[in-house]
């Protein structure tokens, strides 16, 4: 060990231990609030930063990423308040703000929701709202008029008439599970417009991430067909329709959708025409309905060909869907998925043949034949 040997030796080792200090002080200060000491600021500004995260309501299912929103859609538009400690101001923080899908190139990385501006959490804020709709072009207002998120005043709305098409969501060939995704809404194709549960934040230390779950507002109408065994035939679909579904409407925040009793739409799959399986079901029709009842206007037709060796033969059956859903449903309800299914089994229904012979009589009535 190293002995200071003088007083005057002791004083300068001393001055240069001081300015060491006073040099080391100044270049490593850092401003770190009170809530979040002995951590570095980079973290702080991590911690603070208001994040989403997002989970979607099963209305489908067979796929293992159907909770996530960005399943379905990659936007969605956000709104959010903040309260102060005394509860007398309420401040907008996110105003229609569109958040992105930040989807991760490696597998085993998670998805992050992304938005512009950053907003950080307030200390002296003791309440948060936020509530949310997907996608983010959706035609979907909200309307808060300055008060709290999910206050009772508070309401979703359409900003104008909201208008299915009927398209396919198959887009093209039929598929052996539902396509589930596709609801883009992009390019005058139809919108799967889905609303988050309100979610409140009281305190950001323990709750940093607003969580969102959402729900399907529109309903889905599938149609499968199946054949009942592979030979000896083969089972072809050359068409498929439902018609007279309810295509337009508004939407309310406490009502729901309703629909125009004067817009209808078809629905249908016409080509090529596609072999059935004996297997595994086929998804033909995939659509987006409005919700509605299910009523005997509402028809399905669907026209198959049947193939036996040499021989061929084409089939049509119609069925209304009030006869369909019977005992299962009567309305079209948002979130919920419908699906009818086919399962074509010819040869229950083969037509046969039996004979007989009768006996003849030599006679005309009264009069006997020569």
């Amino acid at each position: 060990m190293m002995k200071i040997q003088n007083t005057h030796t002791r004083k300068i080792l001393a001055m240069l231990l001081a300015t060491a200090a006073v040099a080391c002080t100044k270049e490593s200060v850092v401003l770190v609030d009170t809530e979040f000491e002995n951590i570095e600021t980079s973290k702080v500004d991590k911690e603070r930063r208001i994040e989403f995260s997002t989970f979607a309501d099963r209305s489908t299912r067979a796929a293992a990423t159907e909770g996530d929103l960005e399943f379905y859609h990659q936007t969605f538009k956000v709104y959010g308040t903040k309260t102060s400690n005394e509860g007398t101001k309420v401040q907008p923080i996110f105003q229609g703000v569109t958040v992105t899908a930040a989807i991760a190139e490696a597998e085993e990385e998670p998805n992050t929701w992304e938005y512009n501006t950053d907003r950080y959490w307030d200390k002296q804020a003791d309440n948060y709202q936020f509530v949310a709709f997907a996608p983010a072009h959706a035609p979907l207002g909200y309307q808060h008029n300055l008060v709290e998120v999910n206050h009772e005043s508070a309401s979703f709305f359409s900003t104008e008439d909201f208008t299915i098409i009927g398209q396919n969501l198959q887009e093209g060939a039929p598929a052996s599970a539902e396509k589930n995704a596709g609801f883009t809404g992009a390019d005058g194709t139809d919108c799967d417009v889905m609303r988050s549960a309100p979610f409140p934040v009281t305190d950001p230390a323990t709750t940093p991430t607003v969580t969102l779950n959402f729900s399907h507002t529109l309903a889905k109408l599938a149609v499968t067909a199946k054949a009942n065994a592979a030979a000896p035939y083969t089972i072809t679909i050359n068409s498929i329709s439902v018609n007279d579904l309810l295509s337009t409407g508004t939407y309310d925040h406490n009502a729901g959708w309703k629909a125009k009793s004067t817009a209808t739409v078809d629905y249908s799959y016409t080509t090529p025409a596609t072999a059935l399986s004996a297997t595994q079901k086929t998804y033909f029709i995939e659509s987006l309905v409005m919700p509605q009842n299910v009523t005997d206007t509402q028809v399905l037709n669907i026209n198959y060909t049947i193939t036996s060796g040499d021989y061929s033969e084409e089939f049509t059956y119609t069925a209304t869907l009030d006869q369909l859903f019977k005992d299962k449903a009567t309305a079209f309800v948002q979130g919920n998925s419908y699906t009818v299914n086919f399962n074509i089994a010819p040869e229950q229904n083969i037509i046969t043949f039996d004979t007989g012979v009768t006996g003849w009589t030599d006679t005309n009535g009264d009069n006997a034949i020569d």
